[in-house]
């Protein structure tokens, strides 16, 4: 019964579509754990949630997806003051939200009625109340299927989690843990087995745990795995490469990195 984890796709739906091809889904005893962060970075945040959305739709006893640290910000913006523009400033070129909103849509959310124009003459808190309310109206099942979305998963071997855990709680872990810190974590915990179960996350890119090489070697990307972790964001959005890791019953495991095509 092979367990598969993908983390990270950050609004790179080529990618993750590849990946998700490749995972045997028909088999009922595969399982997969989407971890999160399926937004911002890339150009099409939109595709990436309606890939997960259809695989949990299409094979809902076998494939559960957590909620990342950019998924639980961008629910945070959308419920905060239009004063705060802070997730919007983030959003670089306005990616995640022009994937959200036809052109004419966020023309007129920005003020006008070209949609050949990122320009407003609007003052911010207006220009962000527009954006939000016409991402709301358009995408109100989306945004409560984004709420609803967990943020741990754990089966008999592992603790699947998007950042990590609190894991000088040990047996209590669940208890111990504050909600951010699922999807937050930073630094990552690396070394032994301390909560009796592997983590598997994602988060930080695994080159900052790889660490670098000698003098003029690359960083390395794949997978990191100690003891008591594994982690696989490979950094797509720099990369263009979408960590897949394949965990067998005995603890075993393998990687697999896909790109665009």
């Amino acid at each position: 019964m092979p367990t598969f984890a993908i983390s990270d796709p950050h609004g790179h739906s080529l990618q993750l579509r590849r990946a998700l091809a490749t995972i045997p889904l028909q088999d009922p005893s595969t399982q997969l754990v989407l971890l999160g962060d399926y937004i911002d970075r890339g150009p099409d945040s939109l595709g990436v949630l309606e890939l997960v959305r259809q695989a949990l739709h299409d094979y809902p006893d076998q494939v559960t997806a957590l909620a990342g640290n950019h998924d639980r910000w961008f629910l945070d913006w959308l419920d905060g003051d239009d004063d705060d523009l802070n997730w919007l400033m983030n959003d670089i070129d306005l990616s995640t939200v022009k994937s959200l909103l036809d052109p004419m849509a966020l023309a007129r959310a920005l003020g006008h009625e070209d949609p050949t124009s990122d320009a407003s003459s609007l003052d911010g808190p207006t220009m962000n109340h527009n954006i939000k309310a016409a991402v709301r109206a358009r995408h109100g099942e989306l945004i409560a299927w984004m709420r609803a979305l967990p943020l741990v998963h754990e089966t008999t071997s592992h603790v699947f989690v998007h950042a990590g855990v609190d894991e000088e709680a040990g047996d209590l872990w669940r208890h111990g843990t504050p909600e951010h810190v699922f999807t937050e974590k930073f630094p990552a915990t690396t070394g032994p087995m301390l909560i009796g179960k592997r983590i598997v996350a994602g988060h930080v890119g695994t080159a900052l745990l790889h660490g670098r090489g000698r003098r003029g070697e690359p960083q390395t990307h794949g997978v990191f795995a100690d003891e008591g972790h594994l982690y696989i964001d490979g950094s797509v959005e720099t990369t263009g490469l979408l960590n897949v890791l394949r965990i067998d019953d005995d603890g075993a495991w393998s990687e697999t990195a896909m790109g665009p095509g």
